[in-house]
This record gives structure tokens, sequence and C-alpha cells, in this order.
């Protein structure tokens, strides 16, 4: 029997508007669990699966059926699934662990896995944050803004957010503005890592999606800055089998 390691996968965007063929992107990323589901223990999702997701008590958003119906299909034979909520995806609530165990995790945690320490976010709770954006957050995680928006029909605000969302992803494609924000936002995450270090100095691995970016940087002699990409350009993930931490990029 093969040992047990442990997956990471971020920036998956399920449902997004600006992909030519997002029913392709599913299926890869369904792909991909069937041809880890042989030794994984456990599979971290690092934010942002979804483009938008919003649960309200007797609904949920419509498609992502291969994509749920292989998460559970993992979950039944013992493989541990992890939800880490993203700046897309913060509105999950029981739908996961009631229907296939999942674990949601809201804020950054740390964690032991096959031997080493990590840190484990989606990467926007601590990283380069305007001023903007942190008002935005503050408001999608306020339990009465989201009582309110519940009231609203799901006609109005599923096609309100894809809208927003796809017009967000547009204004922001232009390369230097990309670059900069990925570079600040970097720049944020190992200097948070640094600091955190001086009173946490177990931690081996600082582990993030949210900047669509491949990085896998030393910080000290035995920790180092993992950045895992994302399913949109790079189909990237990572993998850990107590030895080795390895970025991948999975091919069909």
């Amino acid at each position: 029997m093969p040992s047990k390691k442990i997956y990471f996968a971020s920036d998956i965007h399920l449902g997004n508007r600006y992909l030519d063929n997002p029913l392709d992107a599913e299926k890869k990323i369904v792909q991909w669990l069937d041809s880890i589901k042989k030794d994984a223990a456990a599979i971290y999702f690092l934010g942002d699966v979804f483009d938008y997701w919003y649960e309200y008590k007797y609904v949920v958003p419509r498609g992502h059926v291969r994509f749920l119906g292989k998460l559970a299909e993992l979950s039944d034979i013992g493989i541990e699934i992890h939800f880490f909520t993203g700046n897309h995806d913060i509105w999950m609530f029981d739908y996961f662990p009631e229907e296939f165990g999942a674990i949601i995790h809201r804020e950054p945690i740390t964690v032991e896995l096959l031997g080493k320490n990590f840190f484990l976010g989606h990467g926007d709770e601590i990283g380069y944050r305007p001023l903007k954006y942190r008002i935005i957050q503050s408001v999608f995680r306020n339990r009465l803004c989201q009582i309110l928006y519940a009231t609203i029909h799901p006609r109005w605000t599923f096609g309100f957010a894809h809208r927003w969302s796809l017009s967000s992803r547009k204004s922001g494609l232009a390369a230097e503005k990309v670059k900069l924000a990925q570079t600040r936002n970097t720049i944020a995450l190992e200097s948070f890592a640094k600091t955190y270090l001086e009173t946490h100095p177990d931690i081996n691995f600082f582990m993030f999606g949210h900047l669509h970016i491949l990085l896998n940087r030393e910080i000290s002699p035995d920790s180092r800055l993992i950045i895992i990409g994302d399913w949109m350009q790079f189909f990237s993930y990572a993998e850990w089998d107590g030895s080795i931490l390895e970025l991948r990029i999975f091919s069909e």
C-alpha cells in the first residue's frame, strides 16, 4: 500500500465567467482528484475554490456537480476534506460539513502534518490589504450583513455577484497592475512569516494561495514560504509526503 500524502490546492474559481470553457476546468480538477485518491490522507483547499458561493438556508449555487460528487466519494473512502474560505467564497456555512463531512476554516491555522508544522491560510487575511479591500471584507464577514443579504432573492444576488466578479477580474488584468499587487502581497506574506517565526520557530512551511503565483522560497534554515498557484493558468498543487514538499503541475 502506498504511503499516504497530503495535498493542497487553491484558487480554482469554479463557476467563473472569464474562462472560455469553465466546464473543462471543472473536469480537470475532478481528474486530478481521481489521480490522487489512491494515496491521499487529506486534501486542503486554501480558498477561492468557487468564484462565488453563498448558501441560503435551502438554496446553494447550481452547478459544480462533478466536483461535489467527487468530494463526496473521496470523503466516503476516508480522505479528509478541508476548505479555507477565500475572498470569493466567504459564505460557506453548514452545507459541506453536513453533506460530506468537510472541515471549514475561516481563519489561518497551524497544524502538524506528517511530522512537520504548517501555517495554512488563503493569504488575503494577512497580506497587503488596501483600506477599500479591508472595508469590503469586514462587511462581507459581518453576520448581520449576511442575514440581510440572504433576504434578497437568489436570482438577483447571484447575477450581481457574477457580474461584479467578472468586472473585477477584467479591471485587474493589466499586467503591470497584477505584478505590482503580487509583489506587494508576497513581500507582506514573507514579512509576516519572518515575524511569526520569532515567536513560533517550529513552523516549517507557511503556505498560501490567493496570489495566483508559484513560489517556494526559503525564509530560514528550517522554514519555507509556499504559494501554490491556481487552476486557471497553472493547474498547480502542492504534495507533501512527510519528507519532500513539491509544487506540481497537473497534466491530464
